[in-house]
């Protein structure tokens, strides 16, 4: 192993010492095709990257001219890669130079949403890189560049957290960084407690693009009252706690003859925990369709449109991407009032559902009993959700309200205009400190 190691290092410093960087070689071997080309570069990142990856570090000016690298799971389906596609169209909307690099380190994590693939790039080509990527996961993502793609660089990180505070495998993810944006003033608490350097909120831009899939498509009723719950259970089942949102329906809807139905939407769900919810709904005597198929994002948007309300009686979120996405497709909400949602959550046309604070205990990964998380109030959202059975004009009258609070206030161009704001300022910074 010793004798291996040796050879990376002189591999890796005869590369340096030569400036042969990966673009220059690319360069030389166009004829070559692409996909060999990449596996080539990947051969190589791979023997002369060391074991043990150093934060980035500053040694002189940045030669890259301005701009930002975006670097996320831009072309993965879990709820990160859709917060890295929505700063993308934010980062379009602001007219900022920038480019998009795919992170793909992850083996298990799908790689099949490409539409942003006219702007990945192997590399980033500019000043500044904005790693949409958690903390703990910094130092792995990092190991799949040249330290040079960071060092002489501003770096941000966009980290997404749900709870108050943050846990302590993340410390390490500050040396990585010079600055964090975050999409909720919820997270931005949260790592304003545990370091001095600049927090930016930049909520996410939604947009909710429809594939026309109608009820019949998705074999659902035209005369049914459709009551729509979702969660990944990729994000954990306990906390976007869909055992409270069949409660509610079950409250709501216990006599009989009514049109409603609850559509339960699972992502990534495991065969013994479908059976498991199959049984508790039949159970209840509840009236209910499940959807475990995998949609592309403008069919799924296509399912929460079809539907007439959405309930989310999470624990925590930090942000509520599915909740903000419903409202802009004009849903009514029901959701818990607290952490990041409830920042875009209108009083007059939302339904903020109570909560009692507790400990998080051992229901999640980084839980323990400093941790609180919400308890949402079921009896509430019952009433929210009959409330909006019986009372249709209005339930239209609040999703008409929420769409126009989402396109006014978290659209793309609101995200792009507060990323231009931070984006001069960090310029004006980098000059008055020679660093550009």
């Amino acid at each position: 192993m010793k004798l291996v190691w040796e050879i990376r290092e002189g591999v890796r410093k005869a590369k340096t010492s030569m400036n042969l960087g990966l673009a220059n070689v690319a360069k030389l071997t166009h004829f070559i095709p692409e996909e060999t080309r990449h596996k080539v570069r990947d051969w190589l990142i791979s023997v002369t990257t060391p074991k043990t990856y150093r934060p980035p570090v500053w040694r002189g000016k940045c030669k890259a001219p301005l701009g930002i690298n975006e670097y996320g799971f831009i072309r993965a389906q879990i709820g990160l890669a859709q917060g890295a596609r929505c700063y993308a169209r934010g980062l379009e909307e602001s007219q900022i130079p920038f480019t998009l690099v795919n992170v793909d380190y992850i083996d298990w994590m799908e790689q099949n949403d490409h539409t942003w693939d006219g702007k990945i790039t192997p590399r980033g080509k500019y000043a500044i890189n904005l790693m949409h990527i958690n903390a703990d996961q910094m130092a792995d993502a990092s190991k799949s560049y040249f330290h040079r793609d960071f060092d002489n660089h501003y770096n941000i990180g966009v980290w997404l957290w749900e709870l108050e505070t943050l846990p302590a495998s993340w410390q390490s993810g500050f040396a990585y960084v010079d600055e964090l944006w975050v999409p909720s003033q919820f997270i931005a608490e949260a790592i304003r407690k545990e370091t001095e350097k600049p927090v930016t909120v930049i909520p996410y831009g939604i947009e909710t693009p429809v594939d026309g899939s109608t009820r019949a498509d998705f074999g659902l009723s035209e005369d049914d009252f459709l009551v729509l719950a979702m969660y990944d259970s990729r994000s954990y089942a306990t906390r976007k706690n869909p055992e409270a949102a069949i409660r509610a329906f079950q409250q709501a809807f216990s006599h009989q003859g009514t049109r409603a139905r609850l559509v339960l939407k699972v992502a990534n769900g495991k065969e013994k925990e479908i059976q498991g919810l199959k049984q508790r709904l039949e159970a209840a005597g509840i009236r209910y369709h499940l959807v475990t198929e995998k949609f592309e994002k403008p069919k799924l948007n296509a399912l929460i449109a079809c539907c007439d309300v959405f309930i989310s009686l999470h624990r925590s979120e930090g942000f509520g991407l599915v909740v903000a996405e419903a409202m802009n497709l004009g849903l009514p909400v029901v959701a818990t009032a607290w952490s990041a949602n409830a920042e875009f959550m209108p009083e007059d046309c939302t339904c903020r559902v109570g909560y009692t604070l507790i400990p998080v205990g051992d229901d999640y990964q980084f839980g323990d009993d400093t941790q609180r998380w919400a308890d949402p109030d079921v009896a509430q959202a019952a009433e929210y959700l009959r409330l909006l059975y019986d009372h249709p004009e209005r339930a239209r009258e609040m999703g008409e309200k929420e769409k126009a609070y989402i396109q006014r206030e978290l659209s793309p161009e609101a995200c792009g205009r507060r990323m231009r704001e931070r984006y001069e300022e960090i310029c004006a910074e980098l000059r008055s400190n020679g660093r550009i």
